[in-house]
């Protein structure tokens, strides 16, 4: 039975309107759809369970530059990775656009906000994201996807004040006598080894501590405190190790008293902000035989 020709300009058109109706029900709200799906089953799901969203050959750049080809190199890297982890990750994301390249291939950006918990610690992360979407068999999977860590410019200088600034205010901290304050100046696994060698370890240990010091320096006399030899040194655009020396001048029983200090400090950059991660406070003392 031979085809009319109208027949087949029929069909042409039927498929054309057809591909073209699929094409118009996927939208911003499919594509967040989507996403959440994605995200849920890394959150939630076995981590094989995770490459039903990869075609065969997908491939990855992921935050540390690394490129990975192939569905199972993907699910090898993504079990490694969960092998390293306290507990399940946790994102947050936002879809920042979409464009369907043609009926079934999409392009797709979103950021995310990353936050793993691994060797006894938190650790975030911004991205920015891409991926290229084919649809096969009715679904959208990834064909190919990168995720690039939001990083600022280097600013030394700025950087520079803006840890001064920190310094400042944990002397104005102390000044007012409030842990809370005080605290907030360092990150939540800080570690501090106090003058006399005690560690202290974590922010909120901190905080106890200095409320009870507060405590029982609120009917002393306030010192004059003088600060020497300020050094910072960048090891890394988020990590710089702070030198400087104290020398606190007081009265203890009517008598002048003065006690010397040499602080180290590791401050790290932490969502933008610069905080103290590591601290060492040891009196100046004259070397025996010297």
């Amino acid at each position: 039975m031979k085809t009319s020709f109208f027949s087949t300009i029929l069909f042409i058109f039927v498929s054309i309107f057809a591909s073209n109706l699929a094409a118009q029900n996927d939208n911003q709200a499919s594509f967040e759809t989507y996403l959440k799906k994605v995200y849920t089953a890394y959150e939630t799901e076995p981590i094989n369970a995770v490459d039903k969203f990869y075609t065969e050959n997908a491939s990855e750049i992921g935050p540390d530059g690394s490129l990975t080809i192939g569905r199972k190199a993907l699910g090898e890297s993504w079990k490694q990775l969960q092998g390293m982890m306290d507990a399940k990750p946790q994102f947050t994301y936002q879809l920042t656009s979409w464009r369907l390249i043609k009926p079934d291939l999409a392009l797709i950006t979103w950021d995310s906000h990353d936050k793993f918990f691994m060797f006894g610690q938190t650790m975030e992360k911004d991205n920015t994201c891409a991926a290229l979407l084919r649809k096969e068999k009715g679904q959208w999977l990834i064909e190919y996807d990168h995720l690039t860590p939001k990083v600022p410019f280097p600013d030394p200088k700025a950087d520079e004040l803006a840890i001064k600034a920190l310094g400042n205010e944990a002397y104005a901290a102390i000044a007012a006598r409030d842990a809370a304050r005080f605290a907030a100046c360092y990150t939540e696994e800080v570690d501090m080894i106090a003058p006399f060698g005690n560690l202290l370890k974590g922010r909120k240990t901190l905080e106890m501590v200095y409320s009870e010091l507060f405590k029982q320096w609120a009917n002393m006399p306030e010192g004059k405190v003088e600060i020497n030899g300020m050094n910072i040194r960048f090891i890394s655009p988020d990590v710089a190790i702070c030198q400087w020396s104290q020398k606190e001048t007081s009265e203890i029983d009517g008598k002048p008293a003065t006690e010397e200090v040499s602080l180290l400090n590791a401050c790290q950059r932490v969502n933008g902000q610069w905080k103290v991660a590591a601290m060492s406070i040891t009196p100046v003392r004259p070397i025996p035989g010297m």
